[in-house]
C-alpha cells in the first residue's frame, strides 16, 4: 500500500515537470534557451518557465530580459511541450530596451 502511494505521488509530481537547458549566447547581448515540459505540462506553463529562466539569467547581470522569438513544439498529452526562446539582456538605458513616450492625445485631436 505504501509503495502504491509513493508511486502515485511521484507520478503526479513528475506529470507536470519542466526541464530547462543551459543558456547559450547566440549574438551580441542575445541568448537562447529551451524548456521542455514533461508529461502533462501545458504549453503555457512551459513558456512561462522559459520566460522566468531568461529573466533570472539577465537579472544576474543587472540587465533586463527582452524576448525576441519563441518557437513552440509538441502535442499535449502525446509528446513533450517545448519552447525555444531567443532573448536579449539589455541595460535599462539601452535604446532597444527603452520605449518612446507615447503622445497623450492621438495625432489630429
Amino acid at each position: 500500500m505504501k509503495a502504491m502511494l509513493l508511486i502515485a505521488i511521484v507520478t503526479s509530481i513528475g506529470g507536470c515537470a519542466t526541464i530547462g537547458s543551459d543558456v547559450v549566447p547566440v549574438g551580441k547581448d542575445t541568448y537562447q534557451l529551451s524548456m521542455t515540459g514533461v508529461g502533462f505540462a501545458t504549453q503555457a506553463n512551459t513558456n512561462i518557465k522559459a520566460l522566468k529562466a531568461a529573466n533570472e539569467y539577465c537579472a544576474k547581470t543587472n540587465k533586463h530580459m527582452v524576448p525576441k522569438n519563441s518557437a513552440e513544439s509538441g502535442v499535449y498529452g502525446w509528446s513533450p511541450r517545448q519552447d525555444s526562446l531567443v532573448f536579449m539582456c539589455l541595460g535599462e538605458n539601452d535604446p532597444a530596451y527603452t520605449h518612446p513616450d507615447l503622445p497623450s492625445k492621438p495625432p489630429g485631436s
